[in-house]
């Protein structure tokens, strides 16, 4: 396997979860390749410029601590992150929960796709409650 990939795709992934957690809209977008997209369980898919700032606005505050950071043994531009997302909503309703991204990176390491996993189910009401006011 490429060593330097696999360093890469780390930096890139640890880069991504520092932004997101700053809330950092600019920052984060900057890691994607200019028709990267976002797969989200609530948002639906949507190009990274048009998810982040959605994403924001609903959110007051959020933690994130990493869990665990997975490669595949195939192809090191494919990653995935474990990490635990304590989110409070534009509206104050707090939330944690597990998540896992999984991203596919291209040969320089920006992000070409990333596909959020997690149980919606127990804050779909709350996130709906909040997106029917905005």
């Amino acid at each position: 396997m490429d060593d330097h990939a696999v360093l890469r795709a780390r930096a890139t992934v640890e880069r991504y979860l520092e932004l997101l957690a700053e809330a950092d809209v600019d920052g984060v977008i900057a890691l994607f390749t200019a028709d990267g997209t976002v797969v989200s369980p609530l948002y639906g898919t949507l190009p990274a410029a048009r998810f982040y700032p959605k994403l924001v606005a609903d959110t007051q505050r959020s933690e994130i601590v990493q869990e665990d950071l997975f490669v595949s043994v195939h192809d090191p531009r494919r990653v995935a992150v474990q990490f635990r997302f304590g989110w409070t909503m534009s509206d104050g309703t707090k939330t944690s929960f597990d998540c896992v991204d999984a991203i596919e990176l291209d040969d320089v390491g920006r992000i070409v796709q990333l596909r959020i996993i997690y149980d919606t189910h127990p804050l779909r009401a709350a996130w709906a409650a909040i997106r029917s006011t905005t």
